[in-house]
């Protein structure tokens, strides 16, 4: 299944390897294109001698090429993937040379021991082997539970300090101030909450924020909260320990996901946005299983120049099953298996009521108190400017928009004063549209992660 020139685009690292990408795709660049049912491949000329060769695994899809770049997809998988779009003619059916076959057959050798490696993982160890693992991993747990737990010390006495003192100076304080709190949680492994306090520091500092007094002090308060959490881990239930656990910074294998029982479905690729700290960055998907509504956050990273390890674009779904992370109210997930990839069904899975995606948050939040944001599928609703920009549904109730969503005009354009399905985040506060579902199309908004 060939996606379209938006869903291809959207696949991208980055906006220079999308216009890099569009500036490929003109048949002029390219030589030896073929295809089979799975694959596509063609050599294109750069400024040396020999051309890059390139090549798409449509299943997934997956890209390489010969070419230096350590983007992925890099810019001449885009525009081979956009040149197919455009004029699938050019690639005449073809076997798959050696060097397309190999790429091939290495893929599937890499799933199969992928598979088998998490299989291998969840089959019964020796009861020696067993004891052994699990006291290693207990005294590593133990020196890095002394660490983080001396850290939330120094951390709430901070937060306390700074409860009394009250927000009125902090921008006096300057940056420092916040980096040196958040360089300590960091030597305290408590990576996670050094980049709560990061954000915290972006919201005291941003001169655009409506109400950030208000904003950051409940940021402040659910830092606190967390803390508190952490050190009472004892009394808390088993699958909310894991999400405290995780928050706070500690990191969970994908070995361990991959051996739980997964969950079939066929998963709709409805939301995406991307988050950038200088160093690395994050993309956010949100799958929803068409027979089951059920949500699930993909989460990947990518350091520097190089890409995600998967590509997923709004707009599509395949057939595949999910491994979710434990905890209280599951929503992160890894894919185990993904067959039958093509472009998004033409209807969504049946949208609840308002009262029903608000019920949902609501139970979420009972189960997971420091659940920051929460995905929502929303149908026909209104969108609407002015001073204060909203949602409106069919009985007149609202839902305000995020001061920081950045596509209120596109949004209108597609809305057209007509009911739209919108997906987007609600952090209990306002929505964050991601995407627009109209006249059978997803319309994705390109955006960065807002606080």
């Amino acid at each position: 299944m060939t996606l379209n020139a938006d869903q291809i685009l959207a696949l991208a690292p980055d906006a220079s390897s999308a216009n890099a990408g569009s500036q490929l795709a003109g048949p002029a660049k390219w030589s030896n294109l073929g295809r089979t049912d799975s694959a596509v491949w063609g050599e294109c000329q750069g400024s040396g001698k020999v051309p890059y060769r390139t090549q798409i695994d449509l299943d997934e899809p997956a890209f390489k090429c010969s070419c230096p770049s350590r983007k992925f997809p890099c810019k001449h998988g885009i525009g081979l993937y956009l040149l197919l779009a455009a004029n699938g003619a050019l690639f005449a059916a073809a076997d798959a040379p050696q060097w397309v076959s190999d790429w091939l057959d290495s893929r599937q050798q890499r799933s199969e021991k992928k598979q088998q490696s998490a299989a291998d993982k969840a089959a019964a160890a020796t009861p020696e082997q067993a004891a052994a693992l699990a006291a290693a991993a207990q005294k590593r747990e133990g020196k890095r539970d002394s660490k983080v737990a001396a850290g939330i010390v120094e951390l709430q006495t901070w937060l306390e300090d700074l409860a009394r003192e009250g927000l009125s100076t902090l921008r006096a304080r300057g940056p420092g101030f916040w980096n040196d709190i958040a360089a300590r949680m960091v030597d305290a492994q408590a990576a996670g909450l050094a980049a709560r306090l990061r954000r915290a520091s972006g919201m005291a500092f941003d001169t655009s924020l409506p109400n950030w007094e208000t904003r950051l002090a409940r940021e402040l308060a659910s830092i606190y909260l967390l803390c508190t959490a952490c050190s009472r881990l004892p009394d808390l239930t088993p699958e909310l320990q894991s999400d405290v656990r995780s928050l706070v910074g500690w990191n969970i294998s994908q070995e361990d996901v991959l051996a739980q029982a997964g969950v079939q479905d066929r998963w709709q690729v409805l939301a995406q946005h991307t988050g950038d700290n200088e160093r690395v960055r994050a993309r956010t998907t949100w799958l929803r299983g068409q027979a089951s509504g059920r949500w699930a956050m993909i989460l990947q990273y990518a350091a520097g120049s190089l890409g995600y390890d998967k590509v997923l674009a709004p707009g599509t779904q395949f057939d595949g099953e999910l491994c979710f992370y434990h905890g209280a109210y599951p929503l992160r997930a890894l894919i185990r298996q993904q067959d039958a990839f093509g472009t998004l069904d033409t209807t969504l899975a049946p949208a609840p009521t308002l009262d029903a995606a608000l019920a949902a948050y609501a139970g979420a939040l009972a189960r997971n108190p420091f659940l920051e944001r929460f995905p929502l599928l929303l149908d026909a609703m209104v969108p609407h400017a002015g001073t204060a920009p909203h949602l409106a549904g069919a009985d007149g109730r609202i839902l305000p928009l995020h001061p920081g969503f950045r596509h209120l005009w596109p949004l209108l354009a597609l809305s057209g004063g007509h009911p739209v399905t919108v997906i987007g985040e609600w952090d209990g506060h306002a929505i964050v549209p991601l995407s627009v579902f109209t006249e059978g199309r997803l319309h994705h908004f390109d955006n960065e992660t807002v606080a």
